[in-house]
């Protein structure tokens, strides 16, 4: 049970963190590396949003570590797809990002995915 709240929080977590750097990226502008590295990491270290989503990212991968440790890779990446379903409904709902039915099928299929993975495990 603890494995799998700790998988729950890893994907909020990430989501949380893309989020926040989506959000970010949208008040500091295009990045474009190549105008040179340092302008351009200047530029991403003036927003809060985009130092906070680095932050918990970085837990992120400390708990993803932990999973790691005790779970199969087999199992835990493809449940991470997760993420990329929230993702979809939080771009939808709100960040205004109109989705197509062509990615609702998509998602619909990652969610299927999902739940056969997880009905194979131990």
């Amino acid at each position: 049970m603890r494995n799998w709240l700790l998988l729950l929080l890893c994907i909020s977590l990430m989501v949380t963190a893309q989020t926040l750097w989506k959000i970010g990226l949208a008040r500091v502008g295009t990045i474009d590396v190549s105008q040179g590295w340092l302008p351009q990491i200047a530029k991403l270290i003036k927003s809060w949003r985009i130092l906070v989503g680095l932050g918990i990212f970085g837990l992120t991968t400390l708990l993803w570590f932990d999973l790691l440790s005790r779970m199969e890779l087999s199992l835990l990446y493809p449940m991470m797809s997760l993420v990329y379903v929230i993702a979809f409904f939080l771009g939808w709902w709100f960040l205004g990002e109109e989705p197509s039915w062509v990615r609702f099928g998509g998602i619909l299929v990652i969610g299927v995915g999902i739940l056969i993975v997880a009905k194979t495990a131990p």
